[in-house]
């Protein structure tokens, strides 16, 4: 093999970092969507983690049809990467541009099909773009080339909570949060701003056509009950002097905000309320298709169709994942990866939410969703670097660098959108653990993992029992760092040894991303708890307590970790190198 043959393929290589921007841009839209969808439609906590479980079945779904189809032809050989992905793309599209008349009907199923069918587009390219990223270039630097990509993933899911957020609540107001106020002086702020939703909403009610009128009225009488006892409490507030007691107007608030946010919105408030949803994924809708087009005439090769011969004879072989332990654990690895990284920030709205933790509502909420995102990508920017061919001292160097590069991305964001962000300058106190750990790891995907895994688990539980929630929201929002640089070491494990069949393997797993779907409805379950056990749980809210989930999540991980090596080694198999990255 030439020495150009071995070089990683830049100008190609970028042109397929494009679609891995786009899988991170939605997914980071749809954790702004879950508060969004939630209140606009009366659901529960439970019922909003639908919007991740369509996306993610999809996958699941969408890789089982790609595998049965395998079955009787090879769809990449046969039709090629780069049509197999514009057609990937042009799926997406459709998916995206449905949100347009689901909007118009004000239909949460709606909603919930055409993410289904744009989840469905991403299994496509996700099938398609991994081996391609690992296949340009030399196949020892492939998994840092994957990592590299997923960093470009994560800075698509860092830019697009921010402007998605920009797109449904306007920019933020940077200078108003940033005024010292007294305990009952935010509070009182709180109630303002819960009065003005509801004077909208019942100005809405009562300015719409809408029938039956039993419907209207009886919103209209809920919402303005509401109203008085909101009223009832801004006078208290003001009668009282800075430094009062703000507990029982904390309880009075978040009583009130759940009776408003039980009133069913008759169906013309619910549709004027979604139509700022139509502009977003209407351009995402037509950049798909831009992109679609510019893959399709690109200049990205397939892959030499030299294995074709090793394929036939490999499906007429007989192949049990129980056969290898490495991989239908490795399944179960990938499947509470993707269900902790998705379950931490889909849940994390109604944790702000919580008077608990500072009662963020969804307007504010889009900073630390870009920072739980940002986070991923701070630590697959720091693995990525090891694809550039530098000496050891500039590579020790550049993963410190890099990072601090990263977060500042996330606080240039932030900024741009007129977000306070002078709460987030405690953070790189975790970026430097992270640096730590990574050090310790160094590239032995078993040892790594584990060392992640432990580290995440740590965090989740000092979560849980950090007395101040300032500090405490921050130790789960790190969960992003320490999940970053798993996926390549999971899926290094889980094929390892697997020789002729890794290809089967490999689909396996991608299915595996359906935990994104499931482990979010847990989750979500517990949370709803609250509503029936407003005592909560060891002193704590059951939203609180619910962290528990991705708690068990790393802990598996952890397990993972140190146990497949062993697996592997009774194999013959002693270490799989790897460096972090995303799916």
């Amino acid at each position: 093999m030439t020495s150009e043959n071995v070089q990683t393929k830049w100008g190609q290589f970028i042109s397929l970092i494009i679609v891995f921007f786009f899988w991170g841009f939605v997914g980071s839209a749809n954790d702004i969507l879950i508060p969004v969808f939630k209140k606009v439609f009366t659901l529960s906590q439970v019922q909003s983690q639908l919007v991740a479980w369509a996306f993610y079945a999809a996958y699941f779904v969408g890789s089982i049809i790609f595998f049965i189809v395998s079955l009787k032809a090879d769809v990449l050989q046969k039709f090629g990467y780069k049509k197999t992905l514009a057609a990937g793309l042009i799926l997406s599209a459709v998916g995206s541009f449905l949100f347009i008349p689901a909007a118009s009907f004000g239909s949460f199923p709606f909603f919930l099909s055409a993410l289904f069918i744009v989840g469905l587009g991403f299994s496509i390219q996700q099938i398609v773009a991994n081996p391609l990223a690992i296949k340009m270039g030399d196949p020892a630097t492939g998994a840092h080339r994957l990592t590299l990509a997923g960093g470009v993933n994560s800075f698509g899911t860092t830019i697009g909570a921010i402007l998605l957020g920009i797109a449904l609540f306007g920019m933020g107001n940077k200078e108003e949060s940033k005024k010292d106020k007294s305990s009952i002086e935010i509070i009182q702020g709180d109630f303002v701003k819960l009065k003005n939703e509801i004077t909208e909403n019942i100005k809405q009610i009562n300015s719409d056509n809408v029938d039956p009128k039993t419907v209207t009225e009886t919103a209209s009488n809920a919402l303005t009950a509401q109203l008085a006892k909101v009223d009832a409490q801004l006078l208290a507030i003001s009668s009282s002097t800075k430094d009062a007691p703000v507990k029982p107007f904390v309880k009075q608030y978040e009583t009130i905000e759940k009776d408003v946010a039980k009133v069913e919105l008759p169906l013309e408030v619910v549709k004027s309320k979604l139509e700022l949803v139509k502009f977003p994924f209407t351009i995402l809708g037509i950049a798909f298709i831009i992109v679609a087009i510019f893959m399709y005439f690109s200049k990205i090769e397939d892959p030499a169709k030299v294995d074709a011969e090793a394929v036939i004879e490999q499906e007429k072989s007989k192949f049990s994942i129980f056969d290898y332990p490495q991989l239908y654990l490795g399944m179960l690895g990938i499947f509470i990866y993707v269900g902790t990284e998705v379950t931490i920030i889909s849940n994390l709205p109604a944790l702000l939410k919580t008077s608990e933790f500072g009662s963020i509502l969804e307007d504010s909420i889009a900073p630390f969703i870009a920072l739980y995102w940002g986070s991923l990508m701070i630590g697959r920017w720091n693995g990525g670097v090891n694809v550039f061919n530098t000496s050891n001292l500039v590579n020790t160097a550049l993963k410190f660098i890099v990072p601090a590069l990263a977060f500042g991305v996330i606080i240039g964001a932030n900024i741009f959108a007129a977000h306070d962000v002078s709460s987030f300058y405690i953070y790189p106190i975790w970026i430097l653990l992270f640096i730590a750990v990574s050090f310790v790891g160094g590239k032995n995907a078993g040892k790594t993992l584990m060392l992640f895994g432990i580290s995440g688990l740590l965090m989740m539980f000092l979560g849980l029992v950090w007395r101040d929630p300032e500090v405490a929201k921050f130790f789960f929002i790190s969960g992003g760092l320490f999940l970053s640089i798993m996926w390549p070491s999971i899926f290094d494990l889980a094929i390892a040894g697997l020789g002729k069949n890794t290809g089967k393997a490999s689909s396996f797993l991608i299915m595996m991303i359906l935990g994104g779907g499931v482990i979010p409805l847990v989750q979500g379950g517990i949370c709803d708890l609250d509503g029936t056990h407003p005592d909560g749980i060891f002193g704590i809210t059951y939203t609180h307590f619910s962290y528990v989930v991705p708690l068990i999540g790393f802990a598996y991980l952890a397990f993972y970790g140190f146990y497949c090596p062993k697996i592997l080694k009774r194999q013959g198999i002693s270490h799989v190198e790897s460096e972090g990255g995303g799916h």
